[in-house]
């Protein structure tokens, strides 16, 4: 054999030796990749087997409170007590009836200057029920004369309930209601239209009422007219805006209060706070 053949032979044995070498490389690479390739899969295989356990326990929960929380009805019954013309002591009492029943409600108040009065507007707020402006002096041959007069008024009452509680309400009780005739005595029979329109335009939101508790028709009410006024008002209501109040007279308002929640209760009702965003109630025009 010669040595050129010989040589070429070498060099072919040389280059397949580097090529197997290569090839051997390269698949030891690729087995080791795909080994460690299989390995993470078998990881986030059980990764997500304990996430899959974990996500199946925490539906399982779920579902089980879903059955135990009490079902919620779209049309759900809704009462709402609201009281005018405090603070008084009377006020002092009526929140204590709240906070027992665990409640609350909207006040409408008007100026109460003393250091009892101002000591409420705090207490109304500090325990979570909604305050509404009603005027300061309540007074319909004032605050009636003129938009110009009722707005001086209001002034005094919104700045009051801001100075004591740092709060600027924006749900308010025309004293009367908006549809009062007694006004058009004083300021005639465009006045509440007019302010109507000025207070929405303001920003606020008002509220008539639906039942009325039948509390202001006498000084001191009868206990049992004002339960059954309410009870018998509220009846077929879905949601029911209660007129009471809690100026210093109404004694039987306060004497009333328990019956009338227990009784709401037992018709179905559940108990919120008036606001920018709830039901709302308004009276037609007056004719």
């Amino acid at each position: 054999m010669g040595a050129k053949t010989i040589k070429g032979a070498v060099t072919a044995s040389i280059i397949f030796f580097i090529l197997f070498v290569i090839y051997a490389s390269l698949q030891a690479y690729t087995n080791r990749n795909t080994i460690r390739h299989l390995e993470e899969i078998q990881q986030e295989k059980k990764e997500l087997q304990v996430t899959n356990e974990k996500l199946t326990s925490e539906l399982k929960e779920i579902k089980q409170n879903i059955k135990k929380a009490p079902q919620q009805n779209p049309a759900k019954k809704v009462a709402y007590l609201t009281f005018d013309d405090g603070p008084s002591s009377n006020t002092s009492a009526i929140l204590s009836i709240l906070d027992y029943y665990k409640i609350k409600a909207t006040f409408f108040v008007i100026g109460n200057q003393s250091k009892h009065g101002k000591y409420m507007y705090k207490r109304i707020v500090a325990e979570g029920h909604a305050i509404g402006l009603h005027s300061y002096s309540h007074e319909y041959r004032t605050i009636y004369v003129s938009p110009a007069a009722f707005h001086q008024d209001f002034d005094q009452i919104r700045n009051l309930v801001y100075q004591q509680t740092d709060r600027k309400p924006n749900i308010i009780r025309f004293p009367g209601g908006s549809n009062n005739h007694v006004s058009r005595k004083y300021g005639g029979k465009d006045l509440m239209h007019t302010l109507i329109q000025q207070m929405t335009q303001e920003g606020y939101h008002y509220f008539d009422w639906n039942v009325d508790s039948r509390d202001a028709e006498r000084i001191t009410q009868s206990r049992d007219v004002i339960i059954q006024s309410v009870l018998h008002g509220s009846k077929n209501k879905q949601k029911a805006i209660i007129l009471m109040h809690d100026s210093q007279a109404k004694t039987t308002t306060v004497e009333a209060l328990p019956a009338i929640i227990e009784g709401l209760r037992k018709q179905g009702f559940s108990f919120d706070v008036l606001t920018d965003q709830s039901f709302t109630y308004h009276f037609p025009p007056a004719s």
